[in-house]
Protein backbone atom coordinates (compact mmCIF):
# COMPACT_ATOMS: atom_id res chain seq x y z
CA UNK A 1 0.00 0.00 0.00
CA UNK A 2 2.85 2.39 0.84
CA UNK A 3 4.44 1.88 -2.56
CA UNK A 4 1.13 2.53 -4.29
CA UNK A 5 0.66 5.88 -2.53
CA UNK A 6 4.20 7.00 -3.40
CA UNK A 7 3.67 6.11 -7.04
CA UNK A 8 0.33 7.95 -7.12
CA UNK A 9 1.87 11.12 -5.63
CA UNK A 10 4.75 11.00 -8.09
CA UNK A 11 2.37 10.66 -11.03
CA UNK A 12 0.56 13.85 -10.05
CA UNK A 13 3.74 15.97 -9.68
CA UNK A 14 4.18 16.83 -13.42
CA UNK A 15 0.51 17.79 -13.67
CA UNK A 16 0.70 20.07 -10.66
CA UNK A 17 3.92 21.60 -11.94
CA UNK A 18 2.35 22.20 -15.34
CA UNK A 19 -0.69 23.86 -13.78
CA UNK A 20 1.59 26.06 -11.68
CA UNK A 21 3.54 27.14 -14.77
CA UNK A 22 0.31 27.91 -16.63
CA UNK A 23 -0.92 30.00 -13.69
CA UNK A 24 2.35 31.95 -13.49
CA UNK A 25 2.41 32.56 -17.24
CA UNK A 26 -1.22 33.65 -17.10
CA UNK A 27 -0.47 36.18 -14.35
CA UNK A 28 2.53 37.49 -16.28
CA UNK A 29 0.41 37.78 -19.39
CA UNK A 30 -2.26 39.76 -17.56
CA UNK A 31 0.42 41.98 -16.06
CA UNK A 32 1.96 42.67 -19.48
CA UNK A 33 -1.47 43.45 -20.91
CA UNK A 34 -2.13 45.88 -18.04
CA UNK A 35 1.26 47.58 -18.48
CA UNK A 36 0.71 47.86 -22.21
CA UNK A 37 -2.75 49.32 -21.67
CA UNK A 38 -1.45 51.94 -19.22
CA UNK A 39 1.57 52.95 -21.28
CA UNK A 40 0.19 52.75 -24.81
CA UNK A 41 -3.61 52.81 -24.82
CA UNK A 42 -4.30 54.99 -21.77
CA UNK A 43 -1.12 56.79 -20.61
CA UNK A 44 -2.85 60.01 -19.47
CA UNK A 45 -3.31 58.90 -15.87
CA UNK A 46 0.36 57.92 -15.51
CA UNK A 47 1.47 61.23 -17.02
CA UNK A 48 -0.85 63.12 -14.66
CA UNK A 49 0.51 61.32 -11.60
CA UNK A 50 4.11 61.94 -12.67
CA UNK A 51 3.37 65.62 -13.28
CA UNK A 52 1.82 65.96 -9.82
CA UNK A 53 5.02 64.60 -8.28
CA UNK A 54 7.56 66.51 -10.36
CA UNK A 55 6.02 69.74 -11.72
CA UNK A 56 6.27 72.89 -9.64
CA UNK A 57 5.28 76.49 -10.34
CA UNK A 58 7.79 78.96 -8.92
CA UNK A 59 7.84 82.76 -8.75
CA UNK A 60 10.59 84.64 -10.56
CA UNK A 61 11.59 87.42 -8.19
CA UNK A 62 11.97 91.02 -9.30
CA UNK A 63 14.27 93.33 -7.36
CA UNK A 64 12.65 96.33 -5.71
CA UNK A 65 13.67 99.63 -7.27
CA UNK A 66 16.40 101.79 -5.75
CA UNK A 67 15.69 105.13 -4.09
CA UNK A 68 18.45 107.73 -4.54
CA UNK A 69 19.07 111.40 -3.76
CA UNK A 70 19.36 114.20 -6.34
CA UNK A 71 22.99 113.23 -7.07
CA UNK A 72 22.22 109.54 -7.51
CA UNK A 73 23.56 108.47 -4.10
CA UNK A 74 21.65 105.36 -2.90
CA UNK A 75 19.24 105.89 -0.02
CA UNK A 76 17.40 102.56 -0.22
CA UNK A 77 18.57 99.41 -2.02
CA UNK A 78 17.65 95.72 -2.03
CA UNK A 79 20.15 93.02 -1.08
CA UNK A 80 19.71 89.33 -2.00
CA UNK A 81 18.60 86.94 0.74
CA UNK A 82 16.85 83.58 0.78
CA UNK A 83 13.74 81.97 2.21
CA UNK A 84 13.48 78.34 3.34
CA UNK A 85 10.13 76.65 2.73
CA UNK A 86 8.68 73.16 2.97
CA UNK A 87 6.22 71.17 0.86
CA UNK A 88 4.33 69.17 3.55
CA UNK A 89 2.76 66.76 1.06
CA UNK A 90 6.14 65.77 -0.39
CA UNK A 91 7.66 65.52 3.09
CA UNK A 92 4.83 63.28 4.35
CA UNK A 93 5.07 61.03 1.28
CA UNK A 94 8.75 60.47 2.12
CA UNK A 95 8.33 59.63 5.79
CA UNK A 96 7.58 63.00 7.39
CA UNK A 97 9.85 65.21 9.46
CA UNK A 98 12.52 63.01 11.00
CA UNK A 99 14.69 63.38 14.07
CA UNK A 100 17.97 62.34 12.47
CA UNK A 101 21.13 64.48 12.34
CA UNK A 102 20.19 66.28 9.10
CA UNK A 103 16.81 67.45 10.40
CA UNK A 104 18.42 68.40 13.71
CA UNK A 105 21.09 70.42 11.89
CA UNK A 106 18.48 72.41 9.97
CA UNK A 107 16.39 73.03 13.07
CA UNK A 108 19.40 74.33 15.00
CA UNK A 109 20.53 76.57 12.12
CA UNK A 110 17.07 78.15 11.79
CA UNK A 111 16.33 78.14 15.54
CA UNK A 112 13.30 75.89 15.06
CA UNK A 113 11.73 73.40 17.47
CA UNK A 114 11.81 70.11 15.57
CA UNK A 115 8.81 68.70 17.43
CA UNK A 116 6.70 71.76 16.65
CA UNK A 117 7.81 71.63 13.01
CA UNK A 118 6.80 67.95 12.74
CA UNK A 119 3.40 68.72 14.27
CA UNK A 120 2.90 71.67 11.93
CA UNK A 121 3.66 69.54 8.86
CA UNK A 122 1.45 66.67 10.07
CA UNK A 123 -1.46 69.06 10.64
CA UNK A 124 -1.24 70.21 6.98
CA UNK A 125 -0.44 66.92 5.17
CA UNK A 126 -1.81 68.08 1.81
CA UNK A 127 -0.41 71.63 1.85
CA UNK A 128 2.17 72.47 -0.79
CA UNK A 129 3.88 75.51 0.73
CA UNK A 130 4.84 76.63 4.25
CA UNK A 131 7.61 79.06 5.17
CA UNK A 132 10.28 77.85 7.61
CA UNK A 133 12.49 80.97 7.62
CA UNK A 134 12.63 84.31 5.82
CA UNK A 135 15.43 86.66 4.83
CA UNK A 136 18.40 84.48 5.77
CA UNK A 137 21.79 84.97 4.14
CA UNK A 138 22.41 82.99 0.91
CA UNK A 139 25.42 81.12 2.35
CA UNK A 140 23.33 79.67 5.18
CA UNK A 141 20.53 78.81 2.75
CA UNK A 142 22.96 76.99 0.44
CA UNK A 143 24.27 74.97 3.40
CA UNK A 144 20.73 73.92 4.33
CA UNK A 145 20.01 73.02 0.70
CA UNK A 146 22.94 70.58 0.73
CA UNK A 147 21.26 68.61 3.54
CA UNK A 148 18.82 67.28 0.88
CA UNK A 149 15.86 67.13 3.25
CA UNK A 150 12.69 65.79 1.57
CA UNK A 151 10.31 68.59 0.69
CA UNK A 152 12.59 71.42 1.87
CA UNK A 153 13.46 74.04 -0.75
CA UNK A 154 14.93 77.53 -1.22
CA UNK A 155 13.38 80.67 -2.63
CA UNK A 156 15.23 83.83 -3.67
CA UNK A 157 13.99 87.07 -2.12
CA UNK A 158 15.44 90.41 -1.05
CA UNK A 159 15.73 92.62 2.02
CA UNK A 160 15.69 96.40 2.09
CA UNK A 161 18.90 98.13 3.17
CA UNK A 162 19.38 101.85 3.87
CA UNK A 163 23.05 102.82 3.27
CA UNK A 164 22.69 106.26 4.89
CA UNK A 165 21.28 104.80 8.10
CA UNK A 166 18.89 107.12 9.91
CA UNK A 167 19.23 109.94 7.35
CA UNK A 168 15.80 110.88 5.96
CA UNK A 169 14.34 107.82 7.69
CA UNK A 170 10.99 109.52 8.31
CA UNK A 171 10.79 110.52 4.66
CA UNK A 172 11.88 107.17 3.22
CA UNK A 173 9.80 104.96 5.50
CA UNK A 174 10.37 101.20 5.40
CA UNK A 175 9.13 97.87 4.03
CA UNK A 176 7.77 94.70 5.63
CA UNK A 177 9.15 91.16 5.38
CA UNK A 178 7.43 90.73 1.99
CA UNK A 179 9.30 93.80 0.69
CA UNK A 180 6.13 95.90 0.46
CA UNK A 181 6.31 99.56 1.47
CA UNK A 182 4.29 100.36 4.60
CA UNK A 183 5.52 103.86 5.51
CA UNK A 184 6.84 107.02 3.81
CA UNK A 185 8.07 107.12 0.22
CA UNK A 186 8.35 103.32 0.23
CA UNK A 187 4.57 103.14 0.70
CA UNK A 188 3.55 106.11 -1.48
CA UNK A 189 5.49 104.82 -4.51
CA UNK A 190 5.16 101.12 -3.73
CA UNK A 191 3.63 100.21 -7.11
CA UNK A 192 6.46 101.84 -9.08
CA UNK A 193 9.16 100.40 -6.82
CA UNK A 194 7.75 96.88 -6.77
CA UNK A 195 7.41 95.83 -10.39
CA UNK A 196 5.68 92.51 -11.09
CA UNK A 197 7.14 89.06 -10.32
CA UNK A 198 7.27 86.47 -13.08
CA UNK A 199 6.33 82.77 -12.96
CA UNK A 200 7.97 79.64 -14.27
CA UNK A 201 6.88 76.02 -14.50
CA UNK A 202 9.71 73.56 -13.84
CA UNK A 203 10.23 69.84 -13.45
CA UNK A 204 12.24 68.69 -10.44
CA UNK A 205 13.93 65.45 -9.48
CA UNK A 206 13.46 63.66 -6.15
CA UNK A 207 16.05 65.93 -4.51
CA UNK A 208 14.25 69.11 -5.54
CA UNK A 209 16.76 70.02 -8.25
CA UNK A 210 15.37 71.64 -11.41
CA UNK A 211 15.91 69.30 -14.37
CA UNK A 212 13.68 71.04 -16.94
CA UNK A 213 12.31 74.54 -17.48
CA UNK A 214 8.94 74.12 -19.17
CA UNK A 215 7.46 77.61 -19.39
CA UNK A 216 8.41 81.01 -18.01
CA UNK A 217 6.69 84.38 -17.75
CA UNK A 218 9.44 87.00 -17.25
CA UNK A 219 9.06 89.59 -14.48
CA UNK A 220 8.22 93.23 -15.15
CA UNK A 221 11.19 95.29 -13.85
CA UNK A 222 10.65 97.83 -11.08
CA UNK A 223 11.33 101.55 -11.50
CA UNK A 224 14.03 103.42 -9.61
CA UNK A 225 13.05 106.61 -7.79
CA UNK A 226 15.22 109.73 -7.51
CA UNK A 227 14.34 112.29 -4.82
CA UNK A 228 15.13 116.00 -4.80
CA UNK A 229 16.93 115.88 -1.43
CA UNK A 230 20.72 115.85 -1.05
CA UNK A 231 21.93 113.07 1.25
CA UNK A 232 25.00 115.01 2.46
CA UNK A 233 23.07 118.20 3.25
CA UNK A 234 20.37 116.09 4.89
CA UNK A 235 22.99 114.43 7.10
CA UNK A 236 24.47 117.78 8.20
CA UNK A 237 21.02 119.20 8.91
CA UNK A 238 19.83 116.20 10.93
CA UNK A 239 23.05 116.04 12.97
CA UNK A 240 22.80 119.77 13.76
CA UNK A 241 19.16 119.36 14.72
CA UNK A 242 19.94 116.42 17.02
CA UNK A 243 22.66 118.44 18.75
CA UNK A 244 20.30 121.40 19.18
CA UNK A 245 17.59 119.20 20.69
CA UNK A 246 20.04 117.70 23.19
CA UNK A 247 21.60 121.10 24.03
CA UNK A 248 18.23 122.70 24.69
CA UNK A 249 16.81 119.57 26.34
CA UNK A 250 13.87 119.73 23.99
CA UNK A 251 11.50 116.85 23.32
CA UNK A 252 11.85 117.16 19.56
CA UNK A 253 12.80 119.52 16.78
CA UNK A 254 12.27 120.19 13.12
CA UNK A 255 14.12 121.75 10.23
CA UNK A 256 14.09 122.15 6.49
CA UNK A 257 16.39 122.79 3.55
CA UNK A 258 15.49 125.09 0.68
CA UNK A 259 17.22 123.62 -2.39
CA UNK A 260 16.85 125.85 -5.45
Amino acid sequence: MLKKKTKSAASFTPIRFGLLCVAILGCLGLLLVRVGWLQIISPDNLVKQEDMRSLREEPVAVERGMISDREGRPLAVSVPVSAIWIDPQTTMEKGGVGYGPRWQAMAEALHLNLGELAQRVQSHPHARFLYLARQINPEQAEWIDKLHLPGVYLRDESRRFYPAGHVAANLLGFTNVDNQGIEGVEKSFNAQLTGKPGRRLVRKDKHGNVIENITEVPPVPAHNLQLSIDERLQTVTEDALDNAVRWNKAESGGGGIDQN
